[in-house]
């Protein structure tokens, strides 16, 4: 999947190692990626993500070598499946795919399963061809080009809906990195 604006930097953040690259192994490793940029135009996007301090620039004369300050930014995709992970690891895979449906409320393709680590065969039932087929216009229509032979699969199990909000509660207290605000609740007395 390719989206313009939303993907460049993490592509860029996630091609760079902790050794860092430079801007011609960069340009190379994009376009091969499908993103056809002139160098000019990645020098000033990577200067401009240095100066957000996103990456860390380096002189390496005749090179300049840009390295990720932060660890690498996790995507929603990324975030939806790390949490399905921690909170069932037996059924992780189909925890995913019904969060991501829940939050996008759509069919959602092989591909973004993929992007959340989802390899194995489909978790749910695949979608209606019309449904299918709207998802895809839909997702064509934000910048995300989507396979025509791709397959899109909505959840079988309705009964992780209780799973999902205590996903939805996890990414939001892991994201805002308040986790030491939660108070742990501890059983003082056995209720009969």
């Amino acid at each position: 999947m390719f989206h313009p604006d939303r993907d460049l930097k993490q592509i860029i953040i996630s091609l760079l190692t902790e050794d860092g690259r430079s801007i011609s192994y960069l340009s190379r490793e994009l376009k091969k990626q499908g993103f056809d940029m002139h160098r000019l135009t990645l020098t000033g996007y990577l200067r401009a993500l240095s100066d957000l301090n996103v990456l860390k620039e380096k002189d390496v004369p005749p090179a300049k070598i840009y390295t990720p300050i932060k660890g690498k930014d996790k995507d929603i995709y990324l975030k939806v499946a790390e949490q399905a992970k921690l909170l069932s690891p037996d059924k992780y895979s189909e925890l995913t795919l019904y969060a991501l449906y829940r939050l996008f409320k759509r069919p959602i393709f092989k591909e973004e399963l993929e992007r959340a680590g989802v390899f194995e065969l489909a978790p749910g039932m695949q979608a209606k061809e019309e449904n299918i087929a709207d998802a895809r216009r839909f997702m064509q229509k934000t910048g995300y080009k989507i396979p025509t032979s791709s397959k899109a699969y909505i959840p079988i199990s309705e009964d992780l809906e209780g799973m999902f909000q205590n996903l939805l509660v996890q990414m939001l207290i892991s994201d805002s990195e308040c986790s030491y605000l939660v108070k742990e609740t501890k059983q003082s007395k056995l209720e009969l």
